[in-house]
Parts: C-alpha cells; structure tokens; sequence
C-alpha cells in the first residue's frame, strides 16, 4: 500500500541518558528509511534533557511542555507528525529498524487493526509481560496490590495477564502496555487520542477500549522484539507514580462498570493502605530499620489521605 510513512513521538521527563540512548536507536531506523521523523515532547524536565536532545539530535523536532501528563504529552506530539502510522514509545525503550518495519508491515496487512505493539524485554532479556484483558470488577483488588501478595495465582489476576494463553502467537488482545505502540493515524481520527484526564497509567487501556468499541483490532506481535526498561521513566516520585496508578485505576472501573463499582474497588484499595500502614508501624515498634518503616508509615499515611476518584462531572 501507499502511505505517507511511520512518524515517532517519545513523551520523556528527567531520563536525559535513557533517552538519548533510544533516540540513537531510533536514528537507526531513519538512516534505514523504516521512520520518517521524531519528535520529543519533554514534559517540563530538569536534568537538560531538551538542550541534550537538540546538541545530539539536531535533526529530531523537540517540544518544550508543561507538565500535563503522559497522555496529553503523547497526543501534542501526535498532532505535530505527518506519518500514516505513529509509533509512540516510552524513553526507556529501545528499538530496532528491523522492529519498526514488521509493526509497519503489520498495520499494513491488516488494515482493521488501530494498534500494534511488541514483545517487550527487560535489558537482562527476560520477557515482560505486556498484553491484557481488560480488568473484570475486581480484578484492580487483586492485581498489583498487598491482596495479590497474599494470593499471587489469583484467578483475576491470571485472567487479567492472560496467563491462560499461549503467548508465543500473534494474536488479537483487549489492550497493550503502552511502552511501544504503532497506532494507525485513520483510527486515531476514528476514536481520538488519549484521554488527558488519564495523567499516568491507564491512558493506553483506556484507549483500546474506546478502539475496540469502534470495531478495530489491537495485535501482540511476539516475533517483534524490543527493550523496555520499565519503570524508569516513572519511579522518580514513588507516592505521586502510586497516587497516580490507583487513581487511574479506579476511574477506569467506573468507566467500564459504573460508580458503584468504583467505589468498592476505592474502599478496599484504602484498607490495603491502612493494613500495609499497620503492618509497617508494627516493625517500627519492634525496632526493626526505624527510620525506612517511619519513611513507609509516611507514605502509606499520605495515600489513605490522598483524593483517589476523579471529577465525574468532568468530560469523557
């Protein structure tokens, strides 16, 4: 098929050398005529993260934003390239020419599928999961909080990470990690972009789910590879990454199952808070590491007095 080309858009904040590094993966794909262009929108970084982007990469567009999220980061940067399909990536990411090109050739064979993404690797080379159903109620109760600690083979949470299915297939799935994505630009002018409600996390359920809504495929290309290193271009600030996860979690679940919903998965959320804050005060009192478990009796203390549920009056 004929199309304008593959465009590259990295939302980065404070991963100056994370970044950098898959910009020059990326700059691969360009000398091999697989990516047409980049663009970079740093959201408000203070480690010279835009001056060492435009020193290294002259040829790369850099945007300098406020700091409004992930999502609204990604969807300014959308805006601004000219691409068929855009492949929006993490900065903790690095890719190859050879991987952009099978996403590429993906999109083009298949042209009812509004998302592709990899298999995602850590650096050690060990797989990370990355291919979803989208949650059932409960499942945020028993995925990523202190009740999968004590239940790790959780039904919900083994539906949720489709442990149940083989994962070495190509295949069809209700959503993606949002490290690596190649979007279709027709189906972002279907559905529109992220929901810039969505700061962080969630933002790429949550558009899968209005793509699928709309009658088009999310693929999981496992013979496409790439490394993730997760977590790095969030955990500067543990309190604000976990506020921001439950949040977006909890409006999620009012999204997909209504208000009532959202509220028992808030309610048993904060008693996990409140039982980790016992937990983590009662080896204080033992004596044990004082100062880490004051430092985590702090935090959990912030969450269970933290705002968890969105405006629902705001617009969707």
């Amino acid at each position: 098929m004929n199309r304008r080309g593959v465009s590259a858009v990295v939302v980065s904040y404070n991963v100056r050398e994370l970044l950098l590094n898959c910009l020059r993966s990326l700059e691969q794909a360009c000398a091999s005529g697989v990516l047409n262009e980049i663009v970079v929108v740093d959201n408000n970084s203070s480690d010279g993260s835009p001056h060492a982007v435009r020193e290294h990469f002259p040829e790369v567009c850099v945007i300098d934003a406020p700091n409004r999220g992930y999502g609204a980061g990604a969807n300014l940067g959308v805006s601004l390239t000219s691409g068929d399909y855009v492949l929006i990536l993490n900065p903790d990411t690095v890719v190859s020419a050879n991987s952009v090109c099978r996403l590429a050739q993906h999109l083009d064979a298949n042209p009812d599928v509004a998302v592709c993404a990899p298999r995602l690797r850590y650096p050690t080379g060990d797989l990370q999961s990355s291919r979803r159903r989208f949650p059932a109620r409960l499942t945020p109760i028993f995925e990523s909080t202190i009740f999968q600690q004590w239940w790790p083979a959780n039904p919900l949470k083994r539906r949720y990470h489709m442990e149940d299915s083989p994962e070495d297939e190509i295949q069809d799935v209700d959503w993606v990690v949002g490290a690596c994505l190649m979007v279709r630009r027709k189906a972002i002018d279907c559905v529109g972009g992220f929901d810039e409600s969505f700061w962080m996390y969630c933002e790429e359920t949550e558009w899968c789910w209005r793509f699928r809504r709309h009658g088009w495929r999310i693929s999981y290309l496992p013979d496409v590879e790439i490394v993730h290193h997760e977590g790095a271009s969030t955990g500067q600030n543990i309190p604000l990454r976990q506020l921001a996860f439950d949040r977006s979690r909890i409006e999620l679940q009012r999204r997909l199952y209504g208000r009532s919903t959202a509220l028992a998965v808030e309610a048993v959320i904060r008693f996990g808070y409140f039982v980790q804050m016992i937990v983590e005060a009662a080896k204080w009192a033992r004596g044990h590491r004082r100062n880490l478990r004051r430092q985590r009796v702090e935090f959990y203390r912030q969450l269970l007095l933290s705002r968890l549920r969105f405006d629902e009056n705001q617009n969707r």
